[in-house]
Order: C-alpha cells, then structure tokens, then sequence
C-alpha cells in the first residue's frame, strides 16, 4: 500500500515539474542535519534512509526494526514517510500525518527535534556593477510558501527590497524584523541577494548567508519562517526533456504518463480513426440502399 502511494505521488510530482523550476534530477546534493550538530550529516543519496530514535530520545539513523520517519530518494525526488501512529511531525510548521515531499531548506520538527534539510549553498554574489548590466533573462518570481505572505508571488524583474518598511516590497511586520532586512537584484544567472545590516542574515536552501548569487528552486527564509521559493518558468528545451524523462520512468514503473507526454501519440492514432469511421459510415450506406430491396 505504501509503495503504491509512493508511485503515485512521484507520478504526480513529475507532471507538476512542467511547470516547476525545482529539478529533482539533483536530489542528490540533500543533507540532512540534526540538531546542534550532534552528528555529521546525513547524505540523501538515492534510496532509502531510516530515522528512529536513539538512546539519548533524539533522532537519528537506524537499521532495521520500525522507523519513526523515512526518506526515499529517487532521480524524481525525496519523500519524507511518516509511519502510521507518529505524531507531532511537522514540516515548515505544517502536520504531516503520512507523507510529504521535501525540498532544499525545509525544516522538519518532532517533539522538540529539528532537523534541516540542506541544499546547495549559493554561489558569492557578484558585483552590484555586474548586477546592474546583466538583467535577469527570464521572469523570476518570489513564491511565498510560509508565513503572512504564503501564496503570494513578488516579480523579481526589478530589485526587490525585504524588510519592515511601509516602503518595502515585500513587508515583514514582524518588531524584530530589520527595517530593510535585503535586496534581492534580478541577474543573468539567477537573483542576486544582498543583506541590507540584518541581524542574523537569510536562510538559502538551509544554509545562513548575508549575500549570494540565488538559483532557481532556491527555499529562501526570513526571520522567523517567513518562508519562499524563488521560482522561474522552465525553458523550452528543459521543458521538453523533462516530459521525456517522465514519460520513461513511467514506463519503467507503469506509472500513469502526463498528459504532455501522451499528446503526440494520441495523434498519431487520428487517422486509423478517422479512417475506421469513413469505412463504417460506407458499410451503413450499403447496407441501407441494398437492405430495403
């Protein structure tokens, strides 16, 4: 039953990726990290990781026996499992009662453990003169997925101001929050963000920075769980291989194909059809011209 879930959440998530910026193909760059580093990472490579409790009542990885969580890992993605009975588990301060998937930045609570799931750290941020010159080529967008502003998207055509300014383009009114927190500045290769005198700097992909060159699919955090996604439309030809991607790993596991990937072959299936209709509509005539005699 759970792998059947599985599968059709991935299915789900591959014909979602059409329109998302988040490449799963690169799943394995994840780390999970445990609270106060009580022990190295966990690398997320492709399979299965089993997370129980150890002595101590914290959370770590186990072998065998009946986990509290797992985390499966294919070139579609990772999952987050939560086995039936576990409460209290909440990812980016939502319940999670059986199964989520996760991205770079996510940040998973069980009674009082927190663990961070880290992506690639940005890249340095260019100069601001780079910024200026090389426009961002493609329409950028700050997803709010966290906080006062989830479901909210800000175009990231022009710099972007964050902070708790009446003037700020996107306003944090949170009284700790800085008054201008960051700038976030459209670039060729993706949106530049530079800390404006922070406190503690920004969150990206689960890593802490004051400034950095930002990617597409980016989890970008300010203050307390005000959480985004830096998101873009995939191009042409990226959208392409993905449906053809998708269309194989359906066919290797006998998922259902997204609809993109069944168009072409529906088509080529008219004519026999059309063909098919003409020969039953002639059969029809005759039978109705010699049938009456």
């Amino acid at each position: 039953m759970l792998g059947a879930i599985v599968r059709a959440q991935a299915a789900a998530a591959r014909a979602h990726s059409l329109d998302s910026v988040v490449d799963c193909r690169g799943v394995n760059a994840l780390r999970l990290r445990f609270p106060d580093n009580q022990r190295d990472d966990l690398v997320l490579d492709q399979g299965v990781h089993a997370l129980g409790r150890d002595p101590a009542g914290g959370l770590s990885p186990v072998e065998g026996g009946d986990p509290l969580l797992q985390v499966c890992v294919d070139r579609r993605g990772a999952w987050l499992q939560v086995r039936e009975g576990v409460q209290g588990l909440h990812l980016n301060g939502r319940p999670v009662r059986r199964m989520a998937m996760l991205r770079p930045g996510d940040a998973l609570h069980l009674d009082g453990s927190e663990l961070t799931v880290l992506g690639e750290q940005p890249a340095p941020a260019p100069p601001a003169s780079e910024t200026v010159a090389a426009p961002a080529p493609r329409h950028m967008v700050l997803r709010g997925i966290g906080g006062k502003h989830h479901g909210r998207c800000f175009s990231l055509d022009h710099p972007c101001v964050v902070g708790r300014d009446v003037a700020a383009d996107v306003r944090i009114t949170d009284p700790a929050f800085a008054g201008q927190h960051a700038r976030l500045e459209p670039h060729a290769d993706g949106v530049v963000l530079r800390d404006l005198g922070s406190t503690d700097g920004t969150l990206v992909n689960g890593h802490r920075v004051q400034d950095g060159l930002l990617r597409a699919g980016s989890q970008v955090v300010f203050g307390a769980g005000h959480r985004f996604i830096l998101e873009a439309p995939l191009t042409e030809g990226v959208a392409h291989a993905v449906t053809a991607e998708s269309a194989e790993v359906a066919a290797e596991e006998e998922l259902p194909v997204p609809e993109t990937a069944r168009a072409p072959r529906a088509w080529r299936r008219m004519p026999w059809l059309l063909v098919a209709a003409l020969l039953l509509a002639g059969a029809l005539a005759l039978l109705l011209m010699y049938g009456t005699r």
